[in-house]
C-alpha cells in the first residue's frame, strides 16, 4: 500500500490556504502608498524567508548531526586505528556508514577516508566499496577551514572509484565534509564527506515564493547558485553585483533594485555560508491593485472559512487512526496480546499500527519459544539427574573383581572384565569428540571380544583394515552400534554360523570408507526403504521408529555434526542373506 505523508498533505494544504491570502494581503497593500506595500512587503516576507531560513538551517543541521554520529559509537574511532584486514573492523565501519546514509533521504552516497590505515570507502545505494589510497580524493581545506565545510553544487562523482551502471545517474548535490579527530587531539583521523541531493532544499525553496511572479535564490558567499526557479543557474554565479555587494555587508535586510524588490537574510549556520534571496518584480508587486480592492474581502473570507474546515477536516481524519491505535494499546495493556489491530489508513498512522502489529507477533513468538525452551531445560535437567551414576565407582569396582578372578585362577574372568573396563574408559573420556579410527577400531574390537565369549564359535570376526586409513579422525562411537545392531536383530543361532566383517579403505577422492557387513537376517524391503528414506532426511529431526533406525540415526547425526553434513550412511542387504553398512566421511591429512 502506498503512503501518503501527513506532514506533506497538511504543508500542502495550509500552503494553499495561507499563501493565497498572504500574498492578495500583500496586494491591498498597494491601494494605499507604495512605501506601504514596500514596507508591507518586506515585513511578510521577512517572516516567510526566517521561516524559510529556520527549515534550512534545521536541515543542515540535521546533516551536521548524521556525521556526528561517527562520535557517538564508542567503536568508530578505535576501528579507525586498527587493521583494515579485520572483517569486524571493516563491517562495523560499513555499518556506520550506512548508518549515516539512512539518517535522510536525501543523502546520495557517503565517503570516507581513513588517514591511519590509508583506506577509502564509499557506500552509494546501500553498496560499500573500499580501496587502498594514500591520500584523499578531495581535501576539506580546499572548500572551507575548522572541522566542517560544504563543496558548492556539482554533479555527482564516485570519488575516483570505477563507476558502475548504478551510479551513472548524475545528481546535483553539494557535499557536507567533517574532519574526524580523537578529541583533544586535532589531527585529522579521516576524513568524511556526505553527498546530499538538492530535493529537500528544492522543497523548502519552493514553498517560499509564488513561480512564475517572483523569483529565489540561495546562495554562498562566493555567490554560487545552489537553488534557483530556473535549474540552467544551478553552479552559476548570480548575476547581479549591486545585490552581491549588498549582500556582503548585511545580515538581512532587503535592496530595492531598479526592477525588483530583493529581500534575503543569512543562514544561521558556521559551516554554510548561504544566503536566502526572494525577488519579487515591480510588475507583480504593483500590478492591478486597485482592480483586486473590491474582491480582496470575499477572498479572503473564503480561504479563512476554507481553513476552518479544512483544519477540522483533517485533524478528525487524524485523530480518529489515533484514538483507535491508543484504544488497542489499552487492551493489550491488560494482557489481550492477541488483539486484532484494524487501522487502515495509508498513511504513517497506518504504519505504526502495522508495526505495532508486527510487534505484538514477534512477543507472542518469542513467548510462546521461551515457555518451549523451559520445557525444554527442565526435561534435560531430571534427565540429568536421572542419569547420575558415578562412572569411576563402577571401572574401580570391575578393577576390583577382576583382582579377585586373578587371585582364584580364573584368567578369562579378569581378561573380560578388563575389556569391559576398557570399553567404559573409553565411554568416559567425554571430552573427546574426535577421535582416530584406530581407537576406534580398538573399542569395536573389545566389544566384539565380549560378544564372542557370549556366543563362542558362533561367531566369527573378518578384519579388512587398510593401515592407512588408522590415523584418520572420526567421530567417537560410530561403529559399536552398527555392530550392537547385528546382535539385536540380525544375528540367527539357528542359521549356522554369524560372520561380521570390519573393512576400511581410503578413496582417491580422499573420503574414508568403512564398511560393516553380517550375514544375518536381511532387513524387510518395505522396512528397509522407509529406513533409507529417513536417513536421507536425517536432518529433518524425525523421531526414530525402528531399531535399526535409532542407532543408524544418532550416527549419523554425529557424523553430520562433526563434517559439516557431507558425511553419508547407506543400509542395503547383500545376498544371500545380510546387511551391509557403509559410512563415508571426509578426511585430511590420512
Amino acid at each position: 500500500m502506498k503512503m501518503r505523508s501527513i506532514r506533506t498533505r497538511l504543508i500542502q494544504f495550509m500552503l494553499a490556504v495561507t499563501t493565497i491570502p498572504l500574498l492578495l494581503s500583500l496586494v491591498i497593500t498597494l491601494f494605499h502608498t507604495r512605501e506601504s506595500v514596500k514596507e508591507q512587503t518586506v515585513n511578510e516576507n521577512a517572516r516567510l524567508i526566517y521561516q524559510g531560513k529556520t527549515n534550512l538551517s534545521n536541515y543542515l543541521n540535521n546533516i551536521n548531526r548524521a556525521s556526528l554520529s561517527v562520535y557517538s559509537d564508542p567503536h568508530f574511532l578505535r576501528n579507525l586505528a586498527l587493521s583494515p584486514d579485520n572483517y569486524r573492523v571493516v563491517a562495523e565501519i560499513y555499518t556506520m556508514l550506512q548508518t549515516i546514509l539512512i539518517t535522510n533521504r536525501d543523502i546520495y552516497q557517503v565517503y570516507l577516508h581513513n588517514n591511519l590505515s590509508y583506506q577509502s570507502t564509499q557506500v552509494t545505494n546501500g553498496v560499500p566499496r573500499r580501496e587502498y589510497r594514500s591520500e584523499s580524493y578531495r581535501r576539506l581545506e580546499d572548500f572551507g577551514t575548522g572541522d566542517t565545510a560544504i563543496e558548492p553544487v556539482h554533479m555527482s562523482h564516485s570519488y575516483g572509484f570505477t563507476p558502475r551502471p548504478a551510479d551513472l545517474s548524475n545528481e546535483n548535490v553539494f557535499t557536507f565534509y567533517r574532519s574526524i579527530t580523537n578529541i583533544p587531539s586535532k589531527d585529522q583521523q579521516a576524513l568524511l564527506a556526505i553527498d546530499v541531493k538538492l530535493d529537500s532544499i528544492n522543497e523548502i525553496c519552493e514553498q517560499l515564493y509564488a513561480e512564475g511572479e517572483e523569483q529565489l535564490y540561495l546562495i554562498d558567499d562566493k555567490g554560487l547558485v545552489i537553488y534557483s526557479g530556473n535549474p540552467d543557474e544551478l553552479g552559476t554565479t548570480l548575476n547581479d553585483k549591486m545585490l552581491l555587494n549588498e549582500l556582503s555587508s548585511k545580515e538581512r535586510g532587503y535592496y530595492d533594485g531598479s526592477k525588483a524588490m530583493s529581500i534575503y537574510e543569512k543562514l544561521d549556520v558556521s559551516f554554510a555560508p548561504w544566503t536566502l534571496v526572494k525577488q519579487i518584480p515591480h510588475q507583480s508587486l504593483y500590478k492591478n491593485s486597485t482592480e483586486l480592492t473590491s474582491i480582496n474581502v470575499i477572498i479572503a473570507a473564503l480561504a479563512l472559512l476554507t481553513v476552518i474546515f479544512g483544519t477540522l477536516w483533517i485533524s478528525i481524519r487524524i485523530t480518529k487512526p489515533i484514538k483507535q491505535l491508543a484504544s488497542y494499546m489499552n487492551q493489550v495493556q491488560t494482557g489481550r496480546l492477541d488483539i486484532e489491530i484494524d487501522v487502515k489508513s495509508p498513511d504513517e498512522i497506518g504504519a505504526l499500527a502495522r508495526r505495532f502489529r508486527q510487534m505484538m507477533d514477534t512477543i507472542n513468538n518469542l513467548i510462546l519459544r521461551e515457555y518451549k525452551l523451559e520445557i525444554a531445560n527442565k526435561t534435560n535437567q531430571l534427565k540429568a539427574l536421572q542419569a547420575q551414576i558415578d562412572p569411576h565407582f563402577l571401572y574401580n569396582s570391575l578393577q576390583s573383581i577382576g583382582t579377585l578372578a586373578l587371585q582364584h585362577n580364573v584368567p578369562r574372568i579378569y581378561s573380560l572384565l578388563s575389556s569391559l573396563a576398557d570399553i567404559m574408559r573409553y565411554n568416559m573420556r567425554n571430552s573427546e569428540a574426535m577421535v582416530t579410527l584406530r581407537d576406534e577400531l580398538n573399542h569395536l574390537e573389545l566389544y566384539l571380544e565380549l560378544q564372542k565369549e557370549r556366543f563362542g564359535d558362533q561367531l566369527e570376526v573378518v578384519w579388512d583394515i587398510d593401515p592407512e586409513c588408522l590415523g584418520a579422525p572420526v567421530p567417537k562411537m560410530i561403529l559399536q552400534p552398527i555392530a550392537e545392531n547385528y546382535f539385536k536383530h540380525g544375528m540367527d543361532n539357528r542359521a549356522g554360523r554369524g560372520r561380521l566383517t570390519v573393512s576400511t579403505n581410503v578413496s582417491e577422492d580422499g573420503r574414508l570408507h568403512i564398511r560393516i557387513e553380517n550375514n544375518g537376517a536381511s532387513i524387510d524391503i518395505e522396512e528397509l526403504t522407509k529406513l533409507q528414506n529417513m536417513l536421507l532426511h536425517v536432518s529433518s529431526n524425525e523421531e526414530a521408529d525402528t531399531g535399526y533406525s535409532i542407532g543408524l540415526n544418532n550416527v549419523l547425526m554425529r557424523l553430520n555434526l562433526y563434517s559439516d553434513n557431507t558425511a553419508l550412511l547407506s543400509v542395503e542387504n547383500v545376498e544371500p542373506q545380510g546387511v551391509a553398512v557403509t559410512l563415508e566421511i571426509n578426511v585430511r591429512g590420512v
